[in-house]
């Protein structure tokens, strides 16, 4: 079932580790791929030097981060990659969960396609490097700036419940690539699950 709006709109760590589990979908005239979440990071606001919105920094292409919970803010790193966040709490709170870690589902060969990795020796680590990044999964399912700001309550790109985790079945450590962000380069903002299928 699809995830419904109030699900993003509660606290952001509430809807980071409830994102685990749970299955990112994207619908395209290539067809469809599908992935569980097996790793998440929390990125809270303006007070998280860490995230974009510290300091309430806000530029046009972060529109979707302001608004409410449910849409989709991706953004461009270094050339052709991309990072996929799901927008969480009310409108003008700027938190969001970046989706770091899919478990590839449906769609593989689609997968490898775009990934340009041959899956066909059946090779565990190739299937494992489908979709082990946010850069990566996000090549793999095709989500790039022009989906920024898609409501994730649509028919295009979503996401629908899976396995619900305890707290005891959850791992959480620091989040990756903010040395910038001083004391909250520590904070343990990123959630996996213990076990993992990868």
């Amino acid at each position: 079932m699809k995830l419904k709006r109030s699900f993003y709109m509660q606290d952001t760590i509430v809807v980071a580790k409830g994102l685990l589990g749970c299955f990112l979908v994207h619908r395209t005239l290539e067809g469809i791929t599908k992935g569980k979440i097996v790793e998440i990071e929390a990125h809270m606001g303006p007070n998280d030097k860490g995230a974009h919105s510290y300091g309430g920094r806000h530029t046009p292409r972060m529109d979707p981060l302001y608004n409410t919970g449910g849409y989709a803010y991706i953004f461009q790193l270094h050339g052709h990659n991309y990072c996929f966040n799901v927008v969480t709490q009310k409108t003008g709170i700027p938190q969001a969960v970046l989706i770091r870690g899919l478990e590839p589902i449906q769609g593989l060969d689609l997968m490898a396609k775009r990934r340009n990795i041959d899956i066909s020796t059946g090779l565990r680590s190739k299937f494992k490097n489908l979709t082990n990044g946010p850069s990566k999964l996000c090549q793999a399912m095709d989500i790039d700036t022009s989906l920024n700001g898609i409501d994730l309550c649509g028919d295009e790109l979503f996401i629908t419940s899976g396995k619900t985790f305890n707290d005891d079945e959850i791992l959480s450590a620091p989040r990756v690539n903010i040395d910038y962000a001083e004391e909250y380069k520590n904070k343990k903002w990123r959630f996996f699950l213990k076990k993992m299928n990868l």
